[in-house]
């Protein structure tokens, strides 16, 4: 790791430290931030999407995990015990790319092109951070593919785009993970907006990521103030504690899959910050049911589990409605995807 983003990581580690309790790592994420900051001095940024911790933490994959080279060998047991197996059939329902295609056919088939024109074919996730799986978009054409990451942020996009008048130009997005989101976005709109605002190390990850993609078009944390005003001009990402002091306002608000694994008074704390800069839609999508409940404090799971239901009343309270509540068939996990709109 270059000494720009290990300086990064070692800022944002001291910053934290001092900063409201609201603001730093929960229950949830204590084990996950110690395990996170050794792969990235053992492995470095460059396979990040590869990292032990990675598909537990920020990189979800399709299927149960088989290496190509281990469904080969499943498949050599199942010829001997039945014949007529089909290798690609085989061969698919083992890596999860049966999956893959289901996901983004829904995000494809659901997406409201007339409201928001884009483009779902010609741009897949970057093989930069060397992904486990990348699945192609077609099955004829392996140019461009996808991870599990890269197409729940497709379903989220698809959601909006069924409530939005026309094609939004400014997002934030609190626990972006490696900056599937970002990549999305700033992938197919050169003129949009997105900031990422997350703890480290994966602030450094997804500041890493983004910038590998787009180059000066992202303002990292390198060469920002720690105190005062701070301003993004483009795209970027800073850190969750310097929520308050972003200057800029947002059309959207997106959360996927990090409201769930914080306690009840740190989303409020968030949900109170977002509201405040100027957003019409926020999206969310997290567990119906919220995240295992702890046994006790330092124990793995949530201490007071966050739902999608109290997601949506934290927000209400700031004058936003559910306007889609997507479950099965549009969204296939424990998660409920929430398009909410401020009334008026």
């Amino acid at each position: 790791m270059s000494a720009s983003w290990n300086d990064l990581t070692e800022r944002t580690l001291r910053e934290i430290e001092g900063v409201n309790e609201q603001f730093r790592p929960t229950n949830f994420w204590g084990p996950g931030l110690r395990e996170l900051l050794h792969d990235l001095q053992e492995r470095g940024l460059e396979e990040f999407k590869r990292w032990p911790t990675a598909s537990f933490w920020f990189y979800p994959l399709y299927g149960d995990g088989y290496s190509p080279a281990l469904s080969e060998e499943l498949l050599d047991v199942a010829r001997t015990s039945r014949e007529g197996v089909n290798p690609g059939y085989f061969r698919a329902a083992l890596s999860g790319s049966r999956d893959a295609w289901r996901d983004h056919d829904v995000a494809s088939a659901w997406w409201n092109t007339e409201r928001w024109p884009f483009d779902l074919r010609s741009h897949g996730e970057s093989r930069v951070g060397r992904p486990p799986q990348a699945f192609p978009v077609t099955k004829d054409d392996s140019a461009v593919t996808v991870g599990r990451a890269y197409n729940n942020y497709l379903l989220v996009l698809a959601a909006l785009s069924q409530h939005v008048e026309a094609p939004p130009s400014s997002f934030l997005e609190i626990g972006g993970g490696f900056g599937a989101l970002g990549e999305i976005l700033m992938s197919r709109d050169e003129n949009v907006r997105y900031v990422d605002a997350d703890i480290p190390p994966l602030l450094t990850v997804a500041s890493w990521y983004l910038t590998e993609l787009f180059g000066d078009r992202v303002t990292t944390y390198l060469d920002r103030p720690d105190a005062g005003p701070l301003t993004v001009p483009n795209s970027g990402v800073v850190p969750n504690y310097r929520l308050p002091d972003l200057e800029e306002d947002f059309e959207v608000f997106v959360n996927s899959f990090s409201f769930q694994e914080m306690e009840p008074v740190v989303v409020e704390n968030y949900v109170d910050l977002v509201c405040g800069k100027g957003i019409r839609y926020a999206v969310s999508l997290n567990s119906r049911e919220g995240k295992q409940r702890a046994a006790a404090p330092g124990e793995h799971g949530a201490l007071d589990p966050v739902t999608s239901e109290r997601i949506a009343t934290m927000f209400a309270r700031h004058g936003f409605e559910v306007a889609g509540r997507y479950n099965d068939p549009y969204v296939r996990s424990a998660g409920e995807l929430l398009v909410m709109k401020r009334r008026g």
